[in-house]
C-alpha cells in the first residue's frame, strides 16, 4: 500500500486519500484499502498484490493514458517534494516503473519482520509514520 501507497506522484495521490483529521478514520481507511489490495484473501499483502494495485491506481491517475503521471494530472499534489524525489530521470513526470520502484521501496520499509509479506499491523504502522 504501499500503494499509498500507498503513487505520489502516485505515492502522493494515495497519501492524500488517507489524510484525515482523526486517527480512527485513518486506520479505517487503511483497513479498507488493505482488504481491497489483498486479492487472494490470505490476510497479507505480497509484492505482486502491491504492484497490481499500483498499476490500477496509476492507470486511473494517468488521465491522458500516455504512460506517465504529470503535474497536470496530479494538480496540487504535484507540489509535494516526494513527486520530485520519485522522478528518477528528472523529466517532470512519473513513469509506471518509477512508481512501482517507489512502492516496492515502501514495501521493504513496511515489512519490518522481513518475511516478504505485509500484515495489517505492518501496514497500519507504516501509515502512522
Amino acid at each position: 500500500m504501499l500503494v499509498r501507497a500507498m503513487v505520489v506522484s502516485l505515492v502522493v495521490a494515495l497519501a492524500a486519500m488517507f489524510s484525515t483529521s482523526s486517527v480512527r478514520a485513518e486506520l479505517s481507511d487503511v483497513v479498507v484499502l488493505f482488504v481491497k489490495v489483498d486479492l487472494n484473501d490470505d490476510r497479507v499483502l505480497s509484492p505482486a498484490e502491491v504492484i497490481a494495485i499500483t498499476m490500477h491506481f496509476f492507470n486511473e491517475v494517468d488521465g491522458n493514458h500516455d504512460g506517465f503521471i504529470d503535474k497536470e494530472e496530479l494538480g496540487d499534489l504535484a507540489k509535494d517534494p516526494e513527486y520530485l524525489d520519485n522522478d528518477d530521470d528528472h523529466n517532470g513526470k512519473l513513469s509506471v516503473i518509477e512508481v512501482i520502484k517507489e512502492k516496492l521501496a515502501d514495501f521493504k520499509v513496511a515489512d519490518t519482520n522481513s518475511d516478504g509479506v505485509l500484515s495489517l499491523a505492518e501496514v497500519e504502522a507504516f501509515y502512522k509514520k
